[in-house]
């Protein structure tokens, strides 16, 4: 088991699940929604193919040494899928409210972490399916993996007279066995962790010594990638305690086209700027709204792939994360949108930092010790807490997905979401999917803090369409021929501007 999927396991308790759970809208038929079975003959028969469909928990002995991945012979389909029909009136705000109840609790660790629910009875005729798969077992490229093994390019008929596909399990080893060569081996791996937290903090002193930045070590100075605590971002309402974990949530399509056409008002500007710039947009306008927008930028977390070229299929958790100042303080869509794309470059220049700060995190929870580690989660949901600096305000995780539309048995999958994790003192979550022609946008938060999040899915459109107006004039500028009719003059500068793009 990798450090960080050991992390996602300590994180997780009762209200706060550690999963991502996707959506998948799929649209209407003349003979109504596809019949559970021919969903779970689809499951049974292509699920054998991924490796997390029986992968479980093999703790510890006496809980000292490492968890472990292992493999169950055979799984059994009646104890993971579910069917359940959305209540009356049957709309979007029912169909999410169904999602939020059947994702509202952790998964059960003693079974494979996946699970899926097939929701019938929309008003429009549609269904929806959806698949909970906890992060320790897989990250947003895994998911995308496994998108291809369950779904198709083109309709394809379900056949429920072949068997379900066999699995190959793994012997667990015995208690006795383990302990005998884990306890010492826990021994030596504590030695080595604490050999590594040593040589990265002298790094980072001799690092922060030989730059003699005075004062804090602010964002952009830090030699590593992480946000300093003497730089907090400003507490806003999403920061603050809750006692109750019940979740809200909402969802919005935006299009594609639009999306990639806002990239022309910077060169170097990717999708991904883009849709931080939108959520700097409607947080501004949202916090505005609620008297709480601060005068200074929010920050997010945005987690990054790690994993190599060619290996978008790996399984388990390959991945780091970068923080991005979100400028909500700037009235101007366009000043917001550069903000966010030098902030989102500096991040990214850190990135190679951020593996090793991600191996000392971990290194650090394996010296403490699970129970301990999972005390810390704990205290992260008090209002103890509430008086420590902010590392962040909120998470944003961007994914790209197909480019074309995909099929579940004969049914076109319409759109692709996602329910993200909430976990305190982080209490929103964005997760925008670019998929076939549009870009599918969830914001996952608690009730007690924001009942009705629509008005923040509502905002996304409107600092679309604000950066939108912005590119028109640009680009009849832009097109406009000079004097000597040679075309459109480039500014001498933008050579130097030039930057990597999606």
């Amino acid at each position: 088991m990798r450090s960080t999927e050991s992390i996602f396991l300590r994180l997780e308790r009762s209200g706060y699940p550690m999963d991502v759970a996707g959506i998948y809208v799929l649209d209407a038929a003349p003979e109504g929604p596809l019949p559970f079975d021919d969903i779970r003959a689809v499951f049974g028969q292509r699920l054998s193919g991924s490796p997390i469909a029986n992968r479980v928990i093999a703790h510890a002995p006496l809980r000292i040494g490492e968890d472990r991945w292992a493999q169950v012979d055979s799984v059994d389909l009646d104890a993971h899928m579910h069917h359940r029909v959305v209540p009356s009136p049957g709309d979007l705000p029912a169909l999410m409210e169904t999602v939020l109840e059947v994702s509202a609790e952790p998964l059960d660790r003693t079974q494979p972490l996946w699970e899926a629910w097939y929701l019938t009875g929309l008003a429009d005729g549609r269904a929806a399916l959806v698949l909970r798969l906890h992060h320790a077992v897989i990250d947003g490229m895994g998911m995308v993996a496994l998108q291809q093994l369950l779904f198709d390019l083109e309709p394809t008929p379900v056949s429920r007279e072949r068997d379900p596909a066999p699995m190959s399990g793994r012997a667990h080893p015995s208690l006795a066995r383990r302990a005998l060569v884990e306890i010492p081996s826990r021994v030596v791996a504590n030695t080595v962790a604490t050999k590594r937290l040593v040589v990265s903090a002298t790094d980072l002193v001799g690092a922060m010594v030989r730059t003699a930045v005075p004062g804090p070590i602010r964002w952009g100075e830090r030699p590593g990638f992480m946000p300093s605590r003497s730089d907090a971002p400003p507490v806003t309402l999403f920061n603050r305690h809750v006692s109750d974990p019940r979740k809200s949530m909402a969802l919005v399509s935006l299009p594609f086209g639009q999306v990639q056409a806002a990239r022309a008002l910077f060169p170097g500007v990717t999708i991904n700027d883009v849709l931080l710039a939108l959520v700097t947009g409607t947080m501004r306008d949202y916090l505005a709204a609620n008297g709480d927008l601060p005068d200074r930028p929010i920050r997010t977390s945005c987690p990054v792939n790690v994993r190599a070229a060619g290996d978008d299929g790996k399984t388990g958790n390959h991945l780091t994360t970068m923080w991005v100042d979100l400028p909500v303080h700037l009235t101007d869509p366009v000043e917001r949108l550069a903000a966010v794309h030098a902030s989102s470059t500096a991040a990214k220049a850190a990135l190679p930092q951020s593996k090793s700060d991600w191996d000392s995190l971990a290194d650090v929870g394996d010296l403490l010790m699970p129970g301990v580690v999972s005390a810390a989660m704990a205290l992260a949901g008090t209002k103890a807490f509430g008086f420590l600096p902010l590392a962040q305000n909120l998470t944003v995780s961007t994914l790209a997905g197909p480019r074309q539309p995909l099929y579940l048995a004969t049914r076109q999958i319409v759109n692709v979401f996602l329910r993200g994790i909430v976990c305190p003192p982080l209490h929103l979550f964005f997760a925008a999917i670019t998929y076939d022609q549009h870009v599918d946008v969830s914001v996952t938060t608690v009730r007690q803090l924001c009942p009705d999040p629509q008005a923040l899915v509502d905002g996304l459109q409107t600092e679309l369409d604000r950066l939108s107006a912005a590119v028109k004039p640009k680009r009849r500028s832009q097109g406009r021929r000079s004097p000597s009719g040679q075309g459109p003059r480039r500014p001498a500068s933008a050579k130097n501007r030039q930057g990597g793009g999606e």
